[in-house]
């Protein structure tokens, strides 16, 4: 079982976590996008270079009848 190491978060104000952004305003949406997929690609142990493919015959498609 993970436990939550307190000694990393601390009490803060909204005014103090709003200087704290992980992501600044002045990093462009592409760049926070691929950050954002890098950190995911870790989580999940996936070479973010060379992702998985989804398994296509797993996948079937039907039409929904009223």
């Amino acid at each position: 079982m993970y436990k939550l190491d307190k000694t990393v978060f601390r009490v803060q104000t909204f005014a103090e976590a709003e200087r704290r952004h992980v992501f600044e305003e002045t990093v462009p949406l592409s760049e926070r996008l691929n950050q954002g997929w890098y950190l995911s690609a870790m989580v999940h142990r996936v070479d973010p270079s060379n992702p998985i493919k989804m398994e296509k015959r797993l996948v079937s498609i039907r039409k929904h009848t009223k």
